[in-house]
């Protein structure tokens, strides 16, 4: 096991520094003082070694559609932008999260061996859209979604926002603080969503 955790320390680190495409197994063997023997010993190839390597994290997808269970919550539109922001400060202080994610969305070419990797980021995807859809669906049924919005818009419009603010802030290595700016993204997005009424009803339950 000792070996076998080297090897995926040594993946994440030569992973993030050269790119997927660009490692190979010497590489990796080297960084962790072993043989290509070691890695075989352990894994089948560079795809099943990399598949380890993620299963180890948590993607934020992952970590949101965990959270987020809208049955019976008070407020389904409070649920799902905590649970939101909750991911972000998981991500912004998780080093390995950090790595994993900055890997799979700007270091690591889906084609050719690789391309059977991607079905971890689509069952992570449609895990979460499935989940946050339920609440916002939730949200429409008790009237705390807007008009303007179907539950199916709301997740997509919410979905691009958080994939947009997390790929930007990995691409330019971490340039700004991720939850203060996720923050005010999530609160001026779901103002847009909530509607009137509702906005109305939690001022008088706060009361």
């Amino acid at each position: 096991m000792e070996t076998r955790e080297a090897l995926l320390d040594a993946a994440e680190a030569v992973f993030f520094e050269k790119g997927v495409s660009r490692t190979s197994l010497t590489d990796i063997a080297s960084a962790a003082g072993l043989t290509r023997g070691a890695i075989y010993w352990h894994f089948a190839d560079k795809v099943a070694l990399f598949e380890a390597m993620v299963e180890r994290g948590s993607l934020p997808q992952e970590y949101v559609a965990s959270m987020v269970q809208a049955h019976g919550a008070p407020d389904p539109l409070d649920l799902i932008q905590n649970s939101a922001l909750e991911s972000l400060r998981f991500l912004s202080g998780n080093e390995r999260a950090k790595r994993i994610c900055t890997i799979m969305l700007l270091r690591c070419e889906f084609v050719g061996e690789m391309e059977r990797v991607l079905d971890r980021m689509r069952q992570a995807d449609e895990s979460m859209f499935r989940t946050v859809v339920a609440a916002f669906e939730e949200a429409e049924r008790r009237r705390f979604l807007s008009r303007d919005w179907t539950a199916e818009t709301a997740t997509i419009a919410h979905m691009s926002t958080m994939s947009g603010l997390i790929t930007h802030w990995l691409k330019y290595d971490c340039p700004f603080d991720l939850l203060l700016a996720g923050e005010g993204m999530m609160r001026s997005l779901f103002e847009g969503f909530r509607c009137a009424g509702a906005c109305d009803k939690k001022l008088l339950r706060s009361a």
